[in-house]
């Protein structure tokens, strides 16, 4: 359900290629009180990391204080997404995960090229924010 929603956000922002109060208002149809702080992510920016060679791809969000590790549609690592995606079922997607998804339908995200080798430092520095 939450991966449907998303695309059809996707598609949504990406026939439109801008956020207009028509999307606004949508958003916050299926994200009650919630759509102004996705939009508060993307203002502090989503990271498309590539590592080369392997091309290897992570998206990231910014949050008030940590990075944030995305599987796009499917997951975020913030306490959010644990807590009342996963838990206590409450939501569906966590602000991250749209404001990521409305990134990558505009192509407004940081793209980033990363050795391979950094990869397993990456997620080690993720794991010990928890």
């Amino acid at each position: 359900m939450s991966k449907d929603l998303l695309l059809y956000v996707y598609k949504r922002v990406k026939e439109s290629g801008i956020i207009n109060k028509d999307l606004i208002k949508y958003l916050e149809t299926i994200f009650p009180n919630k759509s102004q702080d996705a939009l508060e992510v993307i203002k502090r920016g989503i990271k498309k990391n590539i590592y080369k060679p392997s091309n290897r791809t992570l998206w990231t969000a910014m949050g008030e204080n940590d990075e944030y590790l995305i599987y796009p549609k499917l997951y975020c690592s913030c306490q959010d997404f644990y807590k009342n995606v996963v838990v206590k079922k409450k939501r569906i997607f966590c602000k991250h995960l749209l404001a990521q998804t409305i990134c990558e339908a505009l192509n407004n995200y940081h793209e980033i090229e990363i050795k391979d080798i950094e990869f397993k430092k990456f997620i080690q520095e993720l794991k010990l924010k928890e």
